[in-house]
């Protein structure tokens, strides 16, 4: 719970630096990335909190006639290595989310990053080695998914993976996996749906709600607005209004607090 706390602590205490990275290696603006660390911060922190529950169970064997007068109980045990590769698009929050549980039920974890955001990973490894955690309970290995992908599936060590990026490499992995346990978050496809009996104030909202959710993290994310389905009747006024604030977006220098709208990771995405 220390370590966690800790980490969480120290995100805040380093979040200018921490978010430099993200921005250097992702793209996405200096707003952007500091509301990352925010959100990696979040997650260690109830993390931390969470770990001390004791969820284990307590069951009567005496309940039916031929039942015994004895009762069982169910425990936790940590796994003996996690194998956990991570997308680009969240380079800071990605990670945090399968490592923080990890270190929460006293398990061992090795990460992949992808190749395109590495240094934000190493970066949160020495944030929590600073915090106190043993190297040999999380380390962070680059390379080319032809050279250790296999690997990060394969090895007899591993008890559990979790993946989050394409529905492609996800169902590959499953295949691969055998009967290791798989946690698989896979991409998503997410319409905003506005219907026609909206109240002014609400149309505002949705409005607002259409071209933050399209346009965040530079539109780099699984859960991103990709489709907007309008009824007829509000279409018109709804396109116009989405226009408008669109139009309203400041871009340019990722680094300058003012940019809402950074770059994309690399010129391949941009294409």
């Amino acid at each position: 719970q220390q370590i966690l706390q800790k980490t969480a602590e120290e995100l805040v205490r380093r979040k200018d630096e921490i978010s430099d990275v993200i921005t250097y290696e992702l793209g996405i603006s200096k707003q952007d990335s500091l509301y990352e660390v925010g959100r990696a911060f979040d997650v260690f922190s109830l993390t931390a909190q969470l770990c001390i529950l004791d969820d284990g169970e307590i069951f009567s064997c005496d309940l039916t006639p031929h039942g015994k007068a004895r009762k069982i109980f169910t425990i936790r045990e940590p796994l003996r290595a996690i194998s956990a590769i991570t997308p680009f698009n969240h380079p800071l929050n990605m990670v945090a989310h399968k490592i923080a549980p990890s270190i929460a039920t006293n398990n061992c974890t090795v990460c992949k990053q992808t190749e395109l955001t590495p240094m934000t990973a190493m970066l949160l490894a020495d944030v929590l080695y600073d915090s106190g955690l043993p190297p040999e309970m999380f380390s962070v290995v680059t390379g080319w998914p032809q050279d250790i992908g296999l690997e990060m599936i394969k090895n007899p060590n591993i008890d559990l993976i979790t993946f989050t990026g394409s529905v492609g490499v996800g169902k590959y992995i499953a295949e691969q996996a055998g009967y290791k346990r798989t946690v698989l978050e896979l991409g998503g496809n997410d319409p905003l749906i506005v219907l026609n009996d909206l109240s002014d104030d609400d149309l505002k909202k949705a409005v607002e709600l259409a071209v933050t959710g399209a346009t965040k993290n530079s539109g780099q994310r699984c859960t991103a607005v990709k489709r907007i389905l309008c009824q007829n009747k509000i279409a018109d006024k709804f396109v116009e209004m989405v226009l408008d604030r669109a139009k309203k977006i400041t871009y340019g220098d990722p680094m300058d607090l003012k940019t809402e709208l950074g770059t994309v990771v690399n010129i391949e995405a941009a294409e």
